[in-house]
């Protein structure tokens, strides 16, 4: 798989020089497998899935380029970087492969070099009934590339699983509409796309297409530029199943919500049924209409909630067989205890070690992994101010700081309370007296008892309750506390 994006001379010889200076097997792993180049003038754009190997590469390769580039070009030149992970795709082997790509950033026209991609496998952009009922809208589309056979299923995801493998048996039959909604990188778009590979499984002749909100309103603004509404409207009105993907894309865009308010009335009222993704629930998406959130809420509205201990270690597992770099449990357990916001940080970590494992030669364990995400542990040790903490607290029980300053004892405000009191207490370091009187001036004594309330609540792993503004929610003790103070430190 050739790392260039045109055939290009130049180019050509640039990349055998470079390849000489690092070797073949890093080559193929961080340039082939992992970058797209270009050259231009004074300049050498090199694409790349993610910010991880933008960094590595401009650490551990600038030099070897440029003495490539001197013996080639006869000048050195300016690396420039850019994160562009659509083009990109991980193979069923865990390998990363690229897309071709011409000058103009074009992946439908682009000239592949020898050796071609195949047509079928590895290409994330293709047209036909493999990813969209055959022809049924112009331009290239993104093919899937989850499915069920992979998608990790515990305590925080079970019933969406169940929903989503009930539609596409049954759709329109009883889940319709469908909305799955939780936070960034808990699985929702693994599952849609799963759930679509399913659908056409049991129904293969059947319409359907999946696509993003984004692909939704350029579609239509398309349309309109080009005066081919009614053709859009018969498109997408005809399918038997449609599947938007970060439906809150649309919030603030009056005539495009207008126009999918139609198209949902319509597949929905003749019976075929509709899938939604968002990163929150649809009565808490700002410059929604009120038509659009009340037909979201008339069906099925199922959270996904972020994964708990065996579940990160579960998915830990799933990612290295997948890649083919398997961790021993130990490093898995290291990791989960780290790593609890979503599943694209664990996907990271993998990343990450095996890069380190790649270039030390060694095997993977905890010592390896305290060296490549050392950060991890460096981050949970720095103190975390009491305004984050407090901000975290308010922001996942849903209650405003003036709640947690009040004398209300209504059982979301007061359990909210004394986990900020025990978060403030472990991670900004403040005495008693000092939390007490940052939340409404209360005795030290009464910050003791919240404190020694939520420590025996952890070590009993009691599950905590509390009401939220779209139903009662639970969750385990422990994961609450080690999910908050991470979310402490992300704003700190």
């Amino acid at each position: 798989m050739s790392c260039m994006t045109v055939h290009d001379p130049q180019l050509v010889r640039l990349t055998h020089a470079i390849a000489q200076r690092v070797g073949p097997q890093l080559f193929n792993f961080w340039f082939d497998n992992s970058t797209k180049l270009d050259l231009k003038p004074d300049v050498l754009e090199i694409a790349v899935p993610n910010d991880f190997i933008s960094e590595w590469i401009g650490r551990k390769f600038a030099q070897p380029i440029q003495d490539a580039a001197r013996e080639v070009l006869g000048c050195s030149l300016n690396l420039h970087f850019s994160v562009v992970p659509q083009l990109f795709e991980v193979a069923g082997n865990g390998e990363r492969k690229a897309l071709p790509v011409d000058q103009n950033g074009d992946i439908s026209r682009a000239v592949p070099i020898q050796p071609p991609l195949p047509r079928q496998g590895s290409s994330r952009f293709e047209k036909g009934p493999s990813s969209f009922a055959a022809g049924s809208f112009a331009g290239p589309r993104p093919k899937l590339r989850h499915d069920l056979t992979t998608f990790v299923v515990g305590p925080s995801n079970q019933f969406a699983y169940n929903c989503a493998i009930y539609v596409a048996q049954f759709p329109g039959a009883q889940y319709n509409p469908l909305f799955i909604h939780g936070g960034c990188g808990l699985g929702k778009t693994h599952l849609l796309q799963g759930l679509c590979k399913e659908f056409q499984k049991f129904h293969p002749t059947k319409r359907w297409s999946y696509m993003t909100g984004e692909d939704f309103t350029n579609d239509f603004l398309t349309a309109l530029r080009t005066g081919k509404v009614e053709a859009f409207r018969r498109r997408m009105r005809d399918l038997d199943l449609l599947v938007i993907d970060d439906v809150h894309f649309l919030a603030g865009k009056k005539a495009t919500q207008e126009e999918f308010l139609h198209t949902f009335n319509a597949i929905e009222a003749s019976g075929r049924q509709v899938v939604m993704a968002s990163d929150a629930h649809p009565k808490m998406i700002e410059e929604f209409g009120e038509s659009l959130i009340n037909r979201f809420v008339s069906g099925m509205v199922v959270r996904i909630d972020p994964p708990n201990f065996i579940m990160r270690c579960e998915i830990l597992r799933a990612l290295s067989v997948r890649t083919g770099f398997v961790l021993p449990d130990e490093v898995s357990g290291w990791i989960a205890r780290r790593v609890t916001q979503n599943v694209r940080e664990l996907e990271g970590a993998i990343t990450r070690m095996s890069a380190h494992v790649l270039h030390s030669g060694r095997e993977p364990d905890v010592e390896l992994a305290q060296e490549a995400l050392g950060d991890l542990d460096r981050h949970s040790a720095a103190p975390v101010k009491p305004e984050a903490i407090l901000h975290a607290v308010c922001d996942y029980f849903g209650v405003e700081n003036k709640d947690l300053m009040s004398g209300r004892r209504q059982r979301t405000i007061s359990l909210a309370r004394s986990v900020a009191m025990f978060l403030v207490r472990k991670t900004a370091r403040l005495s008693f007296p000092e939390i007490g009187h940052r939340l409404g001036k209360r005795n030290h004594s009464t910050v003791i008892s919240a404190c020694r309330r939520i420590e025996r609540a952890i070590s009993r792993n009691d599950e905590l309750a509390w009401n939220s503004a779209v139903g009662e929610r639970r969750e385990e003790a422990g994961e609450l506390l080690q999910r908050l103070e991470e979310h402490s430190r992300a704003v700190n």
